[in-house]
C-alpha cells in the first residue's frame, strides 16, 4: 500500500521529480508528448494533479497545456498575444511555413503508398522495406520521392527514402519502433502539421502574423 501511495504521486514527489523535469524540458523544447513519442513522458502528463502541476508553472512565463486534435499529444502554446509572444509567433510560424512544402509532399507521397484516402495517424506504423519495395513498383511514387528536398543529393530510391525517413525524425513525426525490422511509429506531432496544412488550405491568403487569427495558435508552437 505505502509503495502504490509512494507511485501515484511520481509526479509530484521532490524524490521522484527526474521524470518530471525531463517532461518540462521536452515541453520547453517544443516537443509534442506522446506515447510514441516518450511514453514515460506520456503517461505522466496523463495524471491530472501532473497536468494541473504543469499548467500552473507554465502559467508564470505566460503558457499553457495543450493538446493535439485527438487528444493523445500535448504541447505547450502561449496563452496571450502581447508583443513578445507576436514576435515568438511570427518566428514559429515564418518556420512551420517554409517547411510546408516539404510536409505537404511528404504526406501525399506516404498516403498514396499507404492509403490515399485518410490521412496518417498518430501510432501508425511505417515499414521502409514495405515502403521501399512499393516505390521500386511505382514510377508514380518515384518522382514523388526523387522531388522530396530530402532527396536532392541521393539517386538511389533507397538513400533517398533513408534521408526521408531520417529527415522526418529529426522533425519528431518518426520514431524508430523497431530497428531490427526497420519499423517506425508516426506522432503526434503529425496532427499539428496536418492541421497547419488543413488550415492555409481553408484560407486562400495567409494572415498577417501581427493579427490575433487562428494561425496565433499555429504560430505559438515552440
Amino acid at each position: 500500500m505505502m509503495m502504490d501511495d509512494q507511485n501515484s504521486k511520481a509526479g509530484e514527489h521532490p524524490g521522484h521529480s527526474e521524470t518530471y523535469r525531463a517532461l518540462l524540458t521536452h515541453l520547453l523544447g517544443g516537443h509534442v508528448v506522446c506515447q510514441w513519442s516518450a511514453p514515460a513522458l506520456a503517461r505522466l502528463i496523463e495524471r491530472e494533479e501532473v497536468q494541473n502541476r504543469v499548467n500552473r508553472w507554465a502559467s508564470e512565463i505566460g503558457m499553457t497545456l495543450a493538446t493535439t486534435s485527438s487528444g493523445v499529444g500535448h504541447y505547450l502554446v502561449y496563452q496571450g498575444f502581447d508583443n513578445t509572444v507576436k514576435g515568438v509567433a511570427r518566428e514559429s510560424f515564418t518556420r512551420l511555413m517554409k517547411s510546408l512544402r516539404f510536409y505537404v509532399q511528404t504526406l501525399e507521397m506516404l498516403m498514396n503508398a499507404l492509403h490515399a484516402e485518410t490521412s496518417l495517424i498518430p501510432g501508425e506504423e511505417l515499414r521502409f522495406h514495405s515502403l521501399l519495395n512499393q516505390v521500386s513498383q511505382s514510377p508514380s511514387l518515384q518522382t514523388q520521392l526523387s522531388n522530396l528536398p530530402s532527396s536532392r543529393r541521393h539517386t538511389a530510391f533507397k538513400e533517398q527514402l533513408e534521408s526521408l525517413f531520417s529527415q522526418l525524425q529529426k522533425e519528431g513525426l518518426l520514431i524508430e519502433a523497431n530497428a531490427k525490422h526497420s519499423i517506425y511509429q508516426v506522432t503526434s506531432r503529425i496532427e499539428l502539421v496536418q492541421d497547419l496544412i488543413i488550415f492555409i488550405q481553408d484560407n486562400e491568403q495567409l494572415p498577417e502574423p501581427e493579427t490575433d487569427t487562428p494561425s496565433a495558435r499555429q504560430g505559438q508552437l515552440t
